[in-house]
């Protein structure tokens, strides 16, 4: 395993922790972005993780990967720039420079979380989310990143908007470091992610992933009048509960 610790800093190469939150504090790039992308594959204890564009983003995924257990597939196309780099690979990190459209042949199916930092035109986005999209798990995640750059954003936003029309997914526009699109696939032939989660009185786990109501194929999620008040007085109820020391 190639480290920090053992090596000279370089983005593609595992973050510490330590080296996340100094990035954190850089005013610029992805850089507010790369605690979430590592939040994002430990609470999916993702396995499969696509990484399109090497950079920062590859060094915290790689991180997240060693806690999951899972293997970053990378892939970007400047051979000339990172060929020197092939000989790190290792378990969890297999860099492919190459074509997207090649790289979607090789990488294993289903994909629990993917990061597209790659091509930036409208024609290439799109392409690349509509082969990845099929390939993914439900409520499996994908990051699209600079959807809010003042040069991109136009054909970002557009891509994504073309891309996603005959599938189901719910979406959400970070508006900050030039932005990053996270968009959940919320049906898919492949079976569901297994996330991290806790568990409730009596054992009963804690997170159970629904699909959100008004995506056009998602699982219908009805809810009572009468539901709703008696679930909004039982909540009411724990919290004092918890206040008086009866329940923890």
């Amino acid at each position: 395993m190639h480290s920090s610790e053992t090596k000279e800093w370089a983005p593609y190469r595992p973050h510490s922790r330590e080296e996340l939150f100094f990035r954190f504090d850089l005013p610029d790039g992805p850089s507010k972005h790369l605690l979430i992308l590592y939040s994002l594959v430990i609470g999916l204890r993702a396995k499969t993780i696509v990484d399109l564009g090497l950079g920062q983003t590859t060094g915290a995924l790689r991180a997240a990967a060693l806690q999951t257990g899972g293997v970053v597939h990378t892939c970007d196309f400047d051979k000339r720039r990172f060929g020197h780099i092939l000989s790190e690979q290792d378990k969890h990190w297999k860099l492919y420079l190459e074509p997207s459209s090649s790289f979607f042949h090789k990488i294993p199916e289903p994909i629990d979380l993917v990061m597209h930092d790659g091509a930036h035109d409208y024609l290439n986005v799109r392409r690349d989310l509509e082969a990845l999209i099929p390939k993914m798990r439900k409520f499996g995640i994908i990051c699209v990143h600079d959807t809010q750059q003042s040069d991109l954003y136009r054909d970002m936003l557009a891509a994504i908007r073309d891309a996603t029309r005959k599938f189901c997914v719910s979406l959400t526009n970070l508006p900050f470091n030039a932005g990053m699109a996270i968009m959940r696939v919320e049906s898919s032939f492949h079976p569901a992610i297994s996330p991290s989660s806790g568990t409730l009185p009596g054992g009963r786990v804690e997170t159970e992933p629904i699909a959100f109501a008004t995506v056009p194929a998602g699982e219908g999620i009805s809810v009572s009048a009468v539901h709703g008040r008696l679930m909004a007085a039982k909540i009411k109820l724990g919290h004092i509960l918890r206040q008086a020391g009866l329940r923890s």
